[in-house]
């Protein structure tokens, strides 16, 4: 899916009609401004929202909070063991600490050779799924599925995790789990990056900070806007963000409150053009 828009040219001439003709001003020019500055818009509204480093830590936290729903390390399956309420009982899997110890020792246990620690990893397992207690339920220890559990996860409009996700999977090593949290964690900004591409093909991406346009984006921008005003044909230019997700993390009242806001900049700022050059020419 994607969201296409399209500058209102009528609108456009209606407000242009004050100056055109009487100015230096051009008209299609102007089209390209305010149809950048629309596309900033757009993308300071587009989750994260803002278009600051604030914006960034707080997409990359979203992204680290959903992982961590879905994948553990040993170490922070063990702590978070440790501090369960689980009943207490005579057996070590009835007491959190006891469970949490055993569990430790069973995962940072080599042993001598493969067969050895395939079977500490066996006899983790075993105790692990004694234990099932939420959010520690049907999870399994191995090695990391490369993301199969966490897109398997995603759930909604918004392709999030949910609170009550048990946790799918300890990983036997912690490296790899490490590069995935790094890897998703670049990967925000995406979404508004389809924005930035068609910024910067109207006119550059200024003030679209560097952690969005790093990204190639998906973005296309078909510009008419030099096209003669007829019966039939009009200047138009219209913004694409291909971006498969985009749906998810902007909405379509969001985006038709940035076009009504960026219309009323649009007119007040041609007005402030037409004063100044009525002025120049003596009016």
């Amino acid at each position: 899916m994607s969201a296409s828009l399209t500058v209102d040219a009528s609108k456009l001439q209606k407000a242009l009609k004050a100056f055109i003709g009487n100015t230096k001003a051009e008209a299609s020019k102007e089209m390209r401004i305010q149809a950048r500055m629309l596309c900033v818009s757009l993308a300071n509204s587009t989750q994260p929202f803002g278009d600051d480093n604030k914006a960034k830590i707080i997409g990359e936290k979203a992204v680290t909070r959903d992982i961590d729903r879905v994948y553990k390390t040993g170490s922070t399956a063990v702590r978070e063991i440790a501090a369960l309420p689980l009943p207490r009982g005579k057996t070590a899997t009835q007491n959190a600490k006891q469970a949490a110890a055993a569990l430790a020792g069973l995962l940072g246990g080599k042993g001598k050779g493969k067969g050895k620690q395939k079977s500490k990893i066996g006899e983790a397992q075993n105790l692990l799924d004694r234990i099932r207690y939420k959010p520690y339920v049907n999870t399994q220890i191995g090695v990391f599925d490369q993301g199969q559990a966490h897109n398997k996860a995603r759930f909604g409009r918004r392709k999030s995790v949910p609170k009550n996700q048990f946790v799918s999977q300890v990983v036997t090593k912690d490296s790899q789990l490490t590069k995935y949290f790094k890897e998703k964690r670049g990967n925000v900004g995406i979404a508004k990056s389809g924005w930035a591409v068609c910024a910067g093909l109207l006119g550059g991406f200024k003030p679209i900070p560097k952690w969005v346009y790093r990204h190639t984006g998906g973005g296309r921008v078909n510009d008419q806007s030099g096209k003669g005003l007829g019966i039939v044909s009009k200047p138009f230019i219209q913004m694409t963000n291909t971006i498969p997700w985009i749906n998810a993390v902007i909405s379509t009242a969001t985006i038709q409150k940035s076009i009504d806001i960026q219309i009323t900049k649009m007119i007040k700022r041609l007005g402030y053009i037409t004063a100044a050059e009525s002025k120049k020419a003596g009016l």
